[in-house]
């Protein structure tokens, strides 16, 4: 029976030793051909392995993930990739999906079922949860009138959600792999761009928009 081929982007040591002891097992179908840590490692990895499927984590060192999975779409269409994350899925899944991702997967869920996300995406199916079939099926991937944080940048819609979730420039800095002081740079570009004058109103606007929890924390999601 042919395996499918996985490489895996994710800066997890725990994460690439689970997934890799778990593959091994006879009924997994699952065999992983690269695993890297970041976005440049990546790219180095797909032009010379040959794989059926890419698992992409959001926070990695190196490159936006999001214009990692753009430019992935661009070189290699045809190969399929799942984002696995410990981000909230109602907050991050629709953008990334439209991106060109063929699922969303939350590590919060146990490693059969992200087994049986890699095989639904390499049938050709979407791995999303009902609640965001459910979003994206009102929203039909139509062209809609934007709301306003939809004329954010993807790095900067990031650094605005993480913000609004109690985290201070310091730890977003820390999560994105970036220095505080871009991160400042940025937050003063989201206010402007947004008419806000302080992160009271950030926060506001997210939270009346769903697009963070308040008692939501990236840090217990980020790992297993």
């Amino acid at each position: 029976m042919k395996k499918i081929k996985v490489i895996l982007a994710d800066d997890h040591d725990l994460l690439h030793e689970c997934l890799a002891t778990l593959a091994i097992r006879d009924d997994s179908g699952i065999q992983f051909v690269g695993n890297v840590k970041n976005g440049y490692d990546l790219f180095k990895v797909v032009r010379n392995v040959e794989c059926d499927i890419i698992l992409l984590d959001i926070i990695m060192p190196g490159p936006d993930s999001l214009d990692i999975l753009k430019t992935l779409k661009i070189e290699f269409p045809q190969i399929p990739v799942l984002i696995v994350s410990g981000l909230s899925e109602d907050r991050f899944a629709v953008r990334y999906l439209k991106a060109g991702a063929s699922g969303y997967f939350c590590k919060e869920r146990s490693f059969d079922e992200l087994f049986q996300s890699i095989k639904k995406v390499f049938n050709g199916q979407t791995a999303i949860s009902s609640s965001i079939s459910k979003k994206m099926g009102l929203n039909g991937f139509q062209k809609e009138t934007p709301v306003t944080h939809e004329l954010l940048s993807d790095r900067e819609y990031q650094v605005m959600c993480l913000m609004s979730s109690g985290k201070t420039l310091s730890e977003v800095a820390k999560e994105l792999c970036l220095s505080p002081k871009t991160i400042s740079t940025y937050r003063n570009i989201i206010l402007e761009k947004m008419g806000w004058k302080n992160n009271a109103q950030m926060m506001f606007y997210c939270i009346s928009h769903g697009l963070c929890d308040p008692h939501f924390q990236v840090k217990e999601l980020i790992h297993f």
